[in-house]
């Protein structure tokens, strides 16, 4: 058994080997110095510095905008705030001037698409900066693409409003055959297509019984049931000559007939009798027999003499017809359904507008819940139109409007002004002003409007120089 002499001597033996380890290296005798904490705080700091400056360099260089910005004719955003400037004075001492929006930079540049520089506040304000221009509430318009020239449509009923709609395709059926017969402004008329298609009222005859006889032999009821309908609504069809004698445009009414060449025996009959042969029927005038339509005999058989048959073909040299040419030819249909529509066809290449009967409307396009003596209208999302509006359904050419998905016209003034919203290559339809008039009025649209000059100041003048 070890001895308290034998432990204390272990124990100091194991210290002096423990000791020995800790100084005497590493193996073979290499030492390793140990590493001095001052390098690697030093070496952390430099590095620190050098990406700081780098970041603050890289985004100097990115933040600050290439120095076309600034020349004239650039469109300017911040980048912050959104707010829109134009630069109608570059060079050496350029001038920023603020819009309130897309459409008043595109007429003071004069061009339809413009390139943002998106520009940080902070070169903003190192610029002049001139007195604001632009025209404040200038819509956003339709894209060229969107506009709808075509199908227009207004709808009634008996009683109720009008509902005026912009859309690409109406559900809707047009009527070739078929008339209305309304009531309106104290008159009884009839709504009915010419022999092109196009929809004309024909005003009946003041006095009721004659009315009423017209109405009855087109399939009508008494004139006293015709729905009633807005003026408004009846003035998109252009008026036709009424339906009584004097739209016949006879003279010497009464006077003996005597036809030279003529081989039928017309002795008994004076000039402004109505004869029916087994083929047609004939009005006999100062010249010579008028062949007359079948919806042109029926009102002169019911305005004018009666008619008297013929049991033979007349056989005579015919005159020029002398009734007016947009009656219809064959009598048409009696519609008596409960919507009534006028579907526009704008005029384009030089020609008129046209107006068609319509009905059986569905879905936006009904006049469903419209109040009697109001009218709404409704364009299509995203839609809108580009139109010249006429004095008149004849009208050929007239002032240049622009109306947006809100239902507002605006007046295009002066002859630039389409091309720099981007209307350059699209064709302006006429639209009779009765429709335009259903729309209410937005700001016009010009390019001193835009400078905020008078119409009339020259057109380099603006608070920009």
């Amino acid at each position: 058994m070890a001895t308290k002499k034998d432990l204390v001597e272990a124990h100091a033996f194991s210290k002096r080997r423990l000791i020995t380890a800790f100084v005497s290296g590493a193996p073979g005798g290499r030492e390793v110095e140990p590493v001095r904490p001052g390098r690697v705080l030093i070496g952390g700091i430099a590095l620190s510095v050098l990406l700081l400056a780098g970041a603050a360099i890289a985004g100097f260089l990115i933040g600050r905008p290439n120095s076309a910005w600034l020349e004239q004719g650039s469109f300017v955003i911040s980048k912050e705030t959104g707010e829109r400037y134009v630069v109608l004075r570059g060079g050496d001492d350029p001038l920023l001037q603020r819009v309130p929006n897309y459409l008043s930079a595109q007429l003071l540049l004069g061009e339809p698409e413009l390139t943002a520089n998106r520009v940080s506040d902070t070169y903003i304000r190192e610029v002049a900066l001139g007195p604001d221009l632009g025209i404040d509430g200038a819509p956003t318009l339709p894209a060229a693409g969107d506009l709808i020239d075509d199908g227009w449509t207004a709808c009634t009923a008996a009683d109720t409003g009008i509902k005026l709609t912009l859309t690409e395709d109406p559900d809707i059926a047009e009527l070739r055959q078929s008339a209305f017969l309304v009531s309106s402004g104290g008159s009884v008329w009839l709504v009915a297509p010419s022999p092109t298609g196009s929809g004309y009222r024909l005003e009946l005859p003041a006095d009721p019984t004659t009315a009423d006889v017209i109405a009855g032999r087109l399939g009508f009821d008494a004139t006293s049931t015709a729905p009633k309908v807005p003026e408004e609504w009846l003035n998109l069809f252009p008026r036709g000559a009424a339906l009584d004698e004097d739209s016949f445009g006879l003279t010497d009414i009464g006077s003996p007939v005597a036809y030279e060449g003529a081989e039928t025996d017309l002795s008994r009959f004076s000039v402004g009798d109505l004869v029916r042969t087994p083929s047609r029927s004939y009005l006999l005038g100062p010249d010579g027999p008028i062949p007359l339509s079948e919806f042109a005999a029926v009102v002169y058989d019911s305005v004018g003499s009666p008619a008297e048959d013929l049991d033979e073909d007349l056989r005579a040299t015919l005159a020029a017809s002398s009734y007016p040419g947009e009656w219809p030819s064959d009598t048409p249909a009696s519609d008596e359904g409960v919507d009534m529509c006028a579907v526009l066809h704008p005029g384009v290449g030089g020609e008129a507008a046209e107006v068609r009967l319509a009905g059986t409307p569905r879905g936006e396009a009904a006049a469903t819940g419209i109040r009697p003596k109001s009218h709404e209208v409704a364009v299509a999302p995203s839609g809108g139109a580009y139109v010249r509006a006429g004095a008149d359904e004849a009208a050929t050419d007239g002032t240049p409007y622009v109306i947006d998905t809100k239902a507002l016209k605006y007046q295009l003034v002066g002859p630039d002004v389409a091309l720099s919203i981007g209307y350059g290559d699209s064709a302006a339809p006429v639209v009779p002003n009765t429709w335009l008039e259903f729309f209410q009025e937005g700001r016009s649209l010009s390019v001193n409007a835009a400078r905020r000059v008078p119409e009339d100041a020259p057109a380099t003048a603006g608070p920009e120089e």
